[in-house]
């Protein structure tokens, strides 16, 4: 078998480095018997969170919408699959379709992309390419489309005619302060190491006193514990200098930094949400509809897995605040008007709260200004324009941890749909007949 180059892509060194570290720290805790995902659900595995949540909050048969079929949504050839959706105005699907992104996305950027519309049952209308790597797509009330992604930005008719294209200047700006990235790159490359000196240093003690159990009287758990710990600490010992460590980590934070998380477009304006060129947090930045006089009028969100999304509520934002369990109402200039939800703490608890490590993780406007919250779990929730919980809409199981479940419901509220990104579909829920009480005769 050929070897593979010395210089890993950041995205497949990242996601060895993350099961690695997951697999040791649950059997540091004494947990080894137990599966640990890498996919974004991690920290629930790990320590439990949302066991009894996992159960079905709410009877199914309490959701206003049934679930009516999923509509696979790839490229022509199969191999983009789908990123996001938007509904246009006719209520029209309009599905992005791409290779993905996450941590260390952008490093090997093929620029490959493309739109497909669809109608509102889901049957291919027309689709086109896009000729970079996009990440999130939206819709303008006059039917143009707006993508963007590793840095770029583009907009096109709704005929798919490119209208205009380019690197976003404050994000190109912001890369170019290379000795501010370069030294944020040399304190965490320093953290790490200082990290990786405390588990390797953890995980000998606790090989240690595994082994002072004889081998045929120790117990399979225990046997597999010292075999995934000295796995971990060949892996984490290897050779790197210096260097190398802080060129990798310079490559994390640019393509981050590049990752358009959401964009969205309003009749003023269009906000775009990316990484911050210092921490973890993402700024929405407001420009025009030709991408010029860019202001950043929020900073510091909090985004679980790579996941924030905004949408507009005519000139208003909304934010699925995932981190905090709630989503917020803000003018355009970031002014918070509202903010609602909370932490479901188990089965039966206030339907308004959301669930799981962290939800709800895409929010969007619908019909009469309400407002619908998609969470990870494939859980869609209905609230007024004021923040009331209205209804459980729709429930629909999706594979994987957290990740984009983009939501939209059709002009007349007929139609909902949810992206289940695992399986590369666009679920399509169709309301309830209603059902209409009937008097009892007199004397009866």
């Amino acid at each position: 078998m050929k070897s593979l180059p010395r210089r890993r892509s950041v995205a497949v060194r990242f996601a060895i480095r993350c099961s690695v570290w997951a697999c040791l720290a649950a059997v540091l805790l004494g947990s080894s018997a137990r599966a640990v995902r890498a996919d974004g659900g991690f920290f629930e595995t790990l320590f439990g969170l949302n066991s009894s949540e996992k159960k079905e909050p709410v009877e199914a048969g309490n959701v206003t919408h049934a679930f009516k079929k999923g509509v696979v949504v790839r490229s022509a050839d199969g191999r983009l699959s789908i990123l996001s959706f938007c509904l246009n105005k006719e209520g029209q699907i309009i599905a992005l379709v791409g290779s993905g992104f996450g941590y260390g996305a952008g490093d090997n950027a093929k620029g490959e992309s493309g739109v497909k519309v669809l109608s509102k049952e889901g049957d291919a209308i027309k689709e086109w390419k896009v000729d970079f790597d996009a990440q999130s797509i939206n819709v303008a009330s006059d039917g143009t489309v707006y993508v963007a992604g590793s840095g770029n930005v583009a907009k096109f008719s709704p005929d798919g005619t490119l209208l205009k294209k380019l690197e976003l200047p404050h994000i190109a700006e912001l890369l170019k302060n290379k000795d501010t990235i370069r030294k944020r790159a040399a304190e965490e490359a320093h953290q790490r190491r200082q990290s990786t000196r405390s588990f390797v240093t953890a995980s000998k003690n606790r090989i240690k006193r595994l082994e002072e159990t004889p081998a045929d009287k120790r117990s399979a758990s225990d046997t597999l514990a010292i075999a995934q710990l000295k796995r971990s600490i060949k892996m984490m010992e290897k050779d790197q200098t210096e260097e190398e460590g802080i060129d990798s980590i310079v490559q994390q934070i640019t393509a981050r930094m590049r990752i358009i998380n959401s964009i969205a477009v309003s009749d003023r304006d269009v906000f775009v949400v990316c990484g911050e060129d210092t921490g973890y947090g993402y700024s929405v930045w407001r420009t025009d509809h030709d991408f010029s006089n860019a202001t950043r009028v929020m900073k510091g969100l909090a985004g679980c897995c790579g996941q924030m999304d905004v949408q507009v509520l005519g000139d208003d934002l909304l934010v699925a605040e995932n981190c905090n369990h709630s989503f917020a109402r803000f003018d355009r200039d970031a002014k918070k008007i509202g903010e609602w939800g909370g932490r479901a703490n188990g089965l039966g608890d206030n339907p308004k709260c959301f669930g799981g490590c962290c939800n709800p993780m895409n929010v969007r406007c619908g019909p009469n200004g309400d407002i619908f919250t998609a969470e990870s779990e494939g859980i869609v929730k209905r609230f007024s324009g004021k923040g009331d919980f209205v209804a459980l809409v729709a429930k629909r199981p999706l594979s994987g941890g957290c990740k984009n479940v983009a939501v939209a419901a059709s002009p007349d509220g007929k139609y909902v749909y949810c992206c289940d990104k695992p399986g590369s579909r666009i679920n399509i829920f169709e309301e309830k007949p209603k059902v209409i009480a009937q008097a009892k005769p007199s004397g009866k």
